[in-house]
């Protein structure tokens, strides 16, 4: 990937503040692919599910990146048609979705017929995150154009078919689609879409889905949790070095000295502080783990809040200098890895909750409110902080 000088990104920067204030969906997506393609920095997330009492599941994720990219909160309802693409540039995999699906959108691919989500849920309990995985491979398809589906709509797919991890796991699996990683121009001219996707519904089953090693790999999850690379199982079999539980330990003696905590909370010593991928993962699996379980879904939504906040990064926590790896690579700049925004999932009630950088209290959409809505809506993300608590009449008007 090539980039400019710091005062070109500057400059595109104070562009998109700007333009961030026209309203037309298809400037807001250009201006993200100028500043993506141009400052290029890390862009990190951190996903999670926990359970209540009942079997209900309830999942959050974050979304990190170094500069604000102009995402937006999108509704497709059930009967939008989506038009996929062929390696080859030609009209692949096609269908109208069954079940309507909420989330959050960007221009993942230039010249796509639809946007591409990178975080959403249907009405159906089921939600996908997608997370940036480095070193994400592309992998051949068959000569049936019908059957084959680019990267860019596979959450479509995904959340406007299926009403379950089961089903989900079945259709990727039996061949009926045969799913390819395109270029993504706005993240790297050269190589394909970065991304993984952690895959969960309502009953608690869990996927990860990865482009790596020319194949698309289909894991179950049996932590609930996803972040970055490397891949899933390398994440796994590092899980195998925190044996430890939440109970503290308060007391112990040393020769003749005995010992004895100060306050509670021992057991978190050997958790990772550091913002790695692999820090996070590994935090975000005690934490959805252990933290108890809440009797009902507004207790259980007030605590995954709280178990989120744990992830939220605010600007300067950690400084990254110009160049390096990372969940993307560096610009010429030195930069600040930033949670742009962070969703929760209620899908047995199909509440959607969001909450940007620009605020400190949760707005929330229900989309049993938007079944009457027929056509493709989008806002801003970071308007929907500014319509209050509850942010569904943003797709009313």
């Amino acid at each position: 990937m090539s980039y400019c000088c710091m005062l070109i990104a500057e400059i595109l920067t104070m562009e998109y503040v700007i333009m961030k204030n026209i309203k037309a969906l298809t400037s807001l997506l250009v201006a993200g692919s100028l500043i993506i393609s141009s400052v290029g920095n890390a862009f990190a997330c951190t996903s999670l599910m926990v359970m209540d009492k009942k079997g209900n599941a309830y999942h959050a994720r974050t979304m990190e990146f170094s500069v604000q990219i102009p995402t937006s909160l999108t509704y497709f309802p059930a009967g939008t048609k989506i038009e996929s693409a062929t390696p080859a540039g030609k009209k692949g995999l096609s269908f109208n979705t069954q079940y309507a699906i909420l989330g959050m959108s960007a221009n993942l691919i230039p010249g796509a017929k639809q946007v591409g989500f990178v975080e959403g849920a249907n009405d159906q309990g089921v939600s996908v995150s997608m997370n940036w995985l480095n070193d994400s491979t592309s992998q051949a398809v068959g000569t049936d154009d019908t059957k084959i589906l680019a990267a860019n709509d596979l959450i479509s797919w995904m959340l406007g078919n299926f009403k379950s991890v089961a089903e989900i796991k079945a259709a990727m699996t039996n061949g009926s689609t045969e799913l390819w990683n395109p270029i993504s121009i706005p993240f790297d001219k050269s190589a394909p879409m970065p991304g993984h996707y952690a895959i969960n519904d309502k009953t608690g089953a869990a996927l990860v889905v990865e482009f790596t090693n020319g194949k698309a790999n289909v894991y179950d999850n049996p932590v609930g949790v996803m972040t970055n690379g490397p891949d899933f199982p390398w994440h796994l079999q590092n899980l195998n070095n925190y044996t430890f539980t939440n109970v503290d330990k308060n007391t112990g003696q040393l020769g003749k000295l005995k010992l004895g905590t100060q306050d509670a909370g021992i057991a978190l010593t050997a958790l990772p502080s550091a913002q790695t991928s692999q820090g996070r993962f590994v935090k975000a699996a005690f934490y959805a783990n252990y933290v108890g379980k809440a009797n009902s879904p507004d207790e259980a939504i007030n605590t995954l809040g709280h178990i989120m906040n744990n992830f939220d990064r605010p600007v300067d926590l950690t400084v990254d200098g110009a160049g390096g790896v990372g969940d993307g690579a560096r610009s010429k700049s030195i930069s600040s890895e930033v949670t742009e925004w962070t969703v929760m999932n209620d899908p047995t009630r199909n509440l959607y909750y969001v909450r940007s950088i620009g605020a400190l209290n949760w707005s929330v959409i229900d989309m049993n409110q938007l079944k009457d809505v027929k056509t493709i809506k989008s806002v801003s993300t970071y308007d929907v902080d500014k319509a209050g608590a509850n942010a569904f009449t943003l797709f009313l008007k």
